[in-house]
């Protein structure tokens, strides 16, 4: 029988006890979805407290499908909706293009329609609301707890939950997982400085000052590009940020020092390209002291996810990991919560096995198609031609400008139980319509690119609305 907390209706109990390994915006959300399906879920995470690391972050309808269901959480979540306008840049400051996210434009029935998808969020604040949630629903979260995995073996050894969900980073690996997918972290070549500070940091008057005023009308995500490099500036009312990719910026430490000191970034974005907009400038200057100097790092796509026995299941980046050009690295995170408790929820307690490897199933081709586009986005940002742009703005499309229905209109509660009870053919129907699969590596990329050679993701199946 259904229960109702905080708002929130609850499945019957299953029986099932979920443990989740990570509180993570992934993790938590795979607390709250599993507990919504009826499972008994403990998070464990390693931290003293919630990581306030991350800036900014979008979480596109497909992520955000289950909002409705948490009526509180609704409320939190539009508290603060920044309905961004996505524009692209020279560094000089010469507008190239300028649209709303493509979920705005499309004139079909959105998966969210309930939620008024909020394009940029905090990451800090989008996890507090998770945790406060969980709180509400009286979900245990173990601070400070490292972590050790027990299950059931032979010999009738005890072990403490029927699932265990590894959701605690690209960098984690999870004791017990024997199927040898946990594929080696690389370096992919590239690293991002990023902030977010409060819009108070920037001075009246300043020429940073007229960047700001740009968002009183409307929050904008404003991209420069131009050799090899893409600024992007996040431009709220209350909050403020930059994020700026390169693949020499971790040498940049060498010649000018701590990258914390958003001071020291003006000597690379220099040397990067010499026509910097003075504004552009001045509002990297502003920032406050703390730039996260982030490595890119890396983790070719496993396409097992589950341990042989199906009792651990790894989810968000410790599955698989995203660049940020992909502009679905958490929306991804969260497409596993609400995929894996769905497939839990049809196979009940009986059924652990059987619904990891249903979830992993599901998820695979689509996941790692979005994983190549941060690569492909990548490219196109730092290698595009701004004279044929400007004289023809239907090629502006470049980037995370051009994601497809596909990727963002898509609910991730679905099931592919008769291919693996029955033995039915399976269809993908969560990917480019059309589309030819093709593995792919870090390896094959930067061979690619080294060779000069244009990818054909995007037109590889349909990418329109």
């Amino acid at each position: 029988m259904a229960t109702i907390v905080d708002g929130v209706k609850r499945l019957q109990e299953n029986g099932i006890k979920v443990i989740v390994i990570g509180a993570g915006v992934a993790g938590l959300q795979a607390a709250l979805e599993c507990w919504r399906k009826g499972c008994n879920v403990v998070v464990i995470e390693k931290d003293e407290k919630l990581s306030s690391i991350g800036d900014f972050f979008t979480i596109g309808p497909s992520g955000s499908t289950t909002v409705k269901d948490f009526p509180s959480m609704h409320s939190d979540y539009h508290k603060c909706v920044y309905d961004c306008s996505m524009d692209l840049y020279t560094p000089s400051g010469t507008e190239i293009f300028s649209m709303s996210p493509e979920w705005k434009e499309y004139s079909g029935k959105g998966v969210a329609p309930d939620v008024d998808i909020s394009f940029l969020k905090r990451r800090s604040e989008y996890a507090r609301m998770q945790v406060d949630q969980a709180e509400r629903l009286h979900i245990p979260i173990h601070w400070a707890d490292k972590f050790g995995v027990e299950v059931t073996t032979a010999s009738g050894k005890k072990f403490d939950g029927d699932l265990y969900i590894g959701a605690s980073g690209i960098g984690s690996t999870v004791p017990g997982f024997d199927f040898g997918s946990q594929v080696a972290v690389q370096d992919s070549g590239y690293a991002i400085a990023r902030v977010a500070f409060p819009r108070t940091a920037v001075p009246e008057g300043s020429l940073a000052s007229e960047l700001v005023r740009a968002a009183d009308s409307r929050p904008r995500f404003r991209t420069y590009i131009g050799n090899n490099i893409h600024l992007i500036l996040y431009l709220t009312p209350n909050w403020l940020g930059f994020a700026f990719t390169h693949p020499d910026l971790n040498s940049a430490k060498e010649s000018w020092g701590d990258l914390k000191d958003p001071s020291t970034l003006i000597h690379f974005l220099e040397e990067a390209n010499a026509s910097w907009d003075p504004a552009v400038l001045d509002f990297v200057r502003a920032a406050p002291s703390g730039v996260v100097d982030w490595k890119l790092r890396w983790r070719d796509g496993a396409e097992q996810w589950t341990s042989s026995n199906g009792r651990l299941v790894l989810m968000g980046d410790a599955a698989h990991a995203f660049f940020p050009t992909s502009g679905n690295d958490a929306t991804q995170g969260i497409e596993d919560a609400v995929s894996l408790a769905e497939c839990l929820s049809i196979g009940g307690k009986d059924g652990v096995v059987q619904a990891t490897k249903v979830h992993n199933k599901l998820r695979f081709e689509r996941v790692n198609i979005l994983q190549l586009l941060g690569f492909v986005n990548r490219e196109e940002l730092h290698n595009a031609d701004v004279e044929a742009i400007m004289a023809d703005k239907t090629k502006a499309k470049i980037g995370y400008f051009t994601l497809g229905s596909w990727s963002w209109n898509h609910d991730p509660e679905a099931k592919c139980l008769a291919h693996l009870t029955d033995g039915k053919p399976f269809q993908y129907t969560n990917v480019p319509p059309g589309h030819a699969y093709q593995p792919w590596t870090l390896e094959s990329e930067n061979k690619r690119l080294k060779d000069g050679a244009k990818s054909d993701l995007k037109s590889n199946g349909y990418w329109g609305m």
